[in-house]
């Protein structure tokens, strides 16, 4: 893997619907506590770009690009459930994926 920003856009890309990657932007606000609606772009991809590349820092970005590859790979939804979805689980935390 190169930069996760760059990773994670290349991956969204690829293999995510518009409704996921839009669903991975939400995520990410709700995990970081800012509105969905200050992402910034004139496309999902290009709203996804900002919300990595503003809104996370390097190691979250990086185990997120991590995480969505796995997740592609295994064929598995590659957007993380929502933290209160985590919380409500048996040990979930509602941080980013490890």
């Amino acid at each position: 893997m190169g930069d996760p920003v760059d990773d994670i856009i290349r991956v969204a890309a690829l293999t995510m619907s518009e409704d996921q990657a839009d669903r991975l932007v939400g995520w990410i606000a709700l995990r970081t506590g800012r509105s969905k609606a200050l992402a910034r772009g004139d496309d999902t991809l290009a709203r996804l770009r900002h919300v990595a590349e503003n809104w996370l820092d390097d190691d979250q970005c990086r185990r997120l690009a991590g995480w969505i590859a796995r997740r592609t790979a295994l064929g598995e939804d590659p957007v993380p459930a929502s933290p209160g979805a985590a919380r409500r689980t048996a040990g979930g935390s509602g941080s980013l994926p490890a």
